[in-house]
């Protein structure tokens, strides 16, 4: 079993009856590989960006998402120096000001993705979040393509 399909395992049981939570992560993990993949980054950064957003909304806040996620990395024996960074990308989950690093830009991306469904955003607010928050050629196409918006001053 690959090192993500045992994290995938471990969440789905720790969200049991939760399918709603499940199927946000999965969708969150899955958006934010293919952004990453498709911005050709190094493989260690993909599985970094994966890893963060597959534990990202583990639990209520980020707080105790990143406690969580911890437990779980170690006990699968990733590094300590990559279960920091992750966890530090957790904790920043869902604020997109100040965002630093490819890997917190795509996560943050990924997880705008799927919230602006979730919510059932309007697209005033998808176009405000594109133009403010988004800066990943790949995420910026999906998001135009999706929500059938496009930037302001382009035709996308």
């Amino acid at each position: 079993m690959s090192e993500m399909s045992a994290l995938i395992s471990l969440l789905v049981q720790h969200n049991t009856g939760n399918p709603e939570k499940v199927n946000h992560i999965l969708k969150v993990c899955s958006l934010a590989r293919a952004i990453a993949v498709e911005e050709g980054l190094p493989d260690s950064t993909v599985l970094t960006i994966e890893v963060a957003a597959a534990v990202c909304d583990i639990a209520d806040t980020g707080e105790e998402s990143a406690q969580v996620a911890d437990m779980l990395l170690l006990n699968l024996g990733y590094e300590r120096k990559f279960i920091e960074r992750v966890h530090g990308l957790v904790l920043k989950n869902a604020n997109y000001e100040d965002i630093c690093g490819i890997d917190y830009q795509i996560l943050a991306e990924a997880n705008f993705l799927v919230k602006a469904y979730e919510k059932r955003l309007d697209k005033e607010s998808i176009v405000e979040v594109l133009n403010t928050v988004f800066k990943t050629k790949c995420g910026k196409q999906y998001l135009c393509d999706m929500y059938a918006v496009s930037r302001r001053g382009s035709d996308r």
